[in-house]
């Protein structure tokens, strides 16, 4: 070490890590004035990176603690408690944090937004979560998700909240929002953005209509309703409408 203002080397202390091939030995360099700063082996770290990163996918992949503590042990040999996994996992509530509240773009051409239903392990029970999502395009045509919200359950009273929030980071203006037909979902939009033109999504509206149709029917109207919705102008649309209308009626 380069003598500097009175500060010099002080020999080594050493640390156990945990690899990817086992506990490994290591020397850190000392200084008199505890300046040194480790950079491949941080202080207070005690694992390299590819063995917290196995573990940050885990966790992502949705194993329990106790599973990735076990997983851990017998493919690395690496013996770690839950409360150390939950130190190593905590740290990607800050990145979450980061995420969730970062500015967005004051407009958006397109925003579609959805609940996707799941079945996750909570307080060691099998339950259904609602995970709300808010995809936009914006004016340059970029794709991009703008937000996510685990609930209980979809309602129009949660897509009103982050609807504010939204607003809150930046998006002034939405152009066309695509949704399902979800209740009380029309008060909740023109509350925050009542400019946007709203239009229901065209997968939903098929769903709900294949619910009144006969399933042997299905196949054959389907085809019927894709002339309308696939059509490459008005003109051809409505007059595939008035073909489905008629056909209908008979």
């Amino acid at each position: 070490m380069i003598n500097l203002e009175g500060n010099l080397r002080n020999g080594y202390s050493q640390k156990t890590i945990k690899t990817s091939v086992g506990d490994q030995v290591i020397s850190i360099p000392r200084d008199r004035n505890g300046e040194f700063e480790p950079i491949i082996v941080p202080k207070h770290k005690t694992m390299t990176k590819e063995l917290e990163d196995c573990v940050l996918l885990l966790y992502a992949k949705g194993m329990s603690n106790a599973d990735i503590v076990d997983f851990m042990d017998r493919t690395y040999g690496a013996t770690y408690s839950t409360s150390s996994i939950s130190q190593i996992t905590n740290s990607l509530l800050e990145d979450i944090k980061e995420w969730q509240g970062r500015p967005l773009d004051d407009q958006y051409a397109v925003v579609w937004i959805d609940g996707i239903h799941y079945k996750i392990r909570s307080e060691n029970q099998i339950v259904s979560k609602a995970c709300m999502v808010v995809l936009g395009i914006n004016t340059a045509g970029q794709q991009d998700i703008l937000s996510l919200r685990i609930c209980e359950k979809e309602s129009a009273a949660m897509w009103a909240e982050m609807f504010d929030d939204l607003k809150s980071r930046g998006v002034q203006d939405i152009i066309f929002l695509c949704s399902d037909n979800l209740k009380g979902l029309d008060k909740a939009v023109d509350a925050v953005y009542p400019k946007a033109v709203r239009q229901v999504c065209i997968v939903h509206q098929i769903r709900n209509s294949m619910a009144h149709i006969s399933y042997k029917d299905r196949k054959e109207i389907i085809k019927d309703m894709q002339k309308i919705y696939k059509a490459s102008n008005i003109e051809t649309a409505q007059e595939a409408l008035e073909e489905f209308k008629n056909k209908m009626v008979k």
